[in-house]
């Protein structure tokens, strides 16, 4: 039997947009044997409503995988837990992705590494920001050059203040939040929110988080066209005090605050009166995923 422990991820932390994410301590996990049909049981909240048919995330990445290597179809009994809520903003859909390539990777015996991994999930995504984190572990920036089949990501220090997230009840397709995204950045604001990223890179270096979180509200790529898909938004930004520092979560509409030590309690508090929203306390996972035969 093989397990299989994958992180969630949150993707842009603000103007890294498709380019920087962070693996946290929200995990889908499988147990998987060989089978003689497709047999899928599901625990946890998250995924209770999923059914075992041939739209299953997990049965889809497999027969594409079977498709993209040339390989005889087989099927496999799957118990699956996860606490990682579907259409929020962390990563869920790539770590069904993710955990669809290790099944496939160990009972083939393709022995693919994590840098062949990332690479082969990137083409797919069209971007490395949500699977690079959740197979390295920890903050990674990436880039994918699509034309050229280019993938490269650097993992860079974790974050060390303490990390919320505001997770709502209602869920938000990423088609719909890229669907509002503009064609086209004029060549001034281009370079403006270009310089906001590489100061966000440089801060997370250095370990000043103040200047990384002033960092992570300014973006200019996707927020300032996404945040009215997501009604507490503003409610977010307005309850956070002292030095603390909000962003969406991917495509949202989670939102990730970041917030000094000596600021979180009130913060989290203060978070936990939004209506309709579950605040958590988590940690950066710096493993990414994990997969052994038990």
């Amino acid at each position: 039997m093989l397990y299989i422990k994958v992180p969630a991820s949150t993707s842009n932390l603000g103007p890294g947009f498709d380019s920087i994410g962070m693996a946290v301590n929200l995990y889908l996990e499988l147990e998987v044997c060989e089978n003689e049909t497709w047999d899928i049981h599901h625990f946890g909240e998250a995924i209770a409503d999923l059914e075992n048919n041939e739209n299953h995330y997990i049965r889809k990445y497999c027969k594409y995988f079977f498709e993209k290597f040339n390989l005889e179809a087989r099927c496999f009994s799957i118990v699956m837990h996860s606490d990682i809520p579907l259409a929020r903003g962390l990563g869920s859909s790539g770590s069904a992705l993710i955990a669809s390539l290790e099944i496939i990777n160990y009972f083939y015996g393709l022995k693919l590494s994590k840098e062949e991994k990332v690479r082969l999930l990137s083409e797919i995504e069209g971007h490395p920001d949500n699977v690079a984190p959740s197979i390295l572990g920890g903050v990674v920036v990436g880039y994918y050059n699509k034309k050229q089949h280019i993938t490269k990501t650097l993992q860079v220090p974790v974050i060390e203040w303490p990390i919320l997230v505001v997770i709502p009840n209602y869920e938000l397709q990423t088609s719909v939040a890229r669907d509002v995204l503009p064609n086209e950045l004029a060549y001034s604001t281009a370079v403006e929110a270009g310089a906001i990223g590489n100061m966000l890179i440089a801060s997370l270096y250095a370990k000043d988080y103040v200047t990384a979180g002033h960092m992570m509200q300014q973006d200019m790529y996707h927020e300032p066209y996404r945040k009215h898909l997501v009604p507490h938004y503003q409610f977010v930004r307005d309850a956070i005090t002292g030095d603390c520092f909000a962003f969406l979560s991917g495509a949202g509409p989670s939102i990730f605050v970041v917030c000094s030590p000596d600021h979180f309690n009130e913060n989290f508090r203060a978070l936990n009166l939004l209506q309709n929203c579950e605040v958590k306390h988590i940690q950066v996972d710096v493993n990414g995923v994990i997969s052994y035969e038990k």
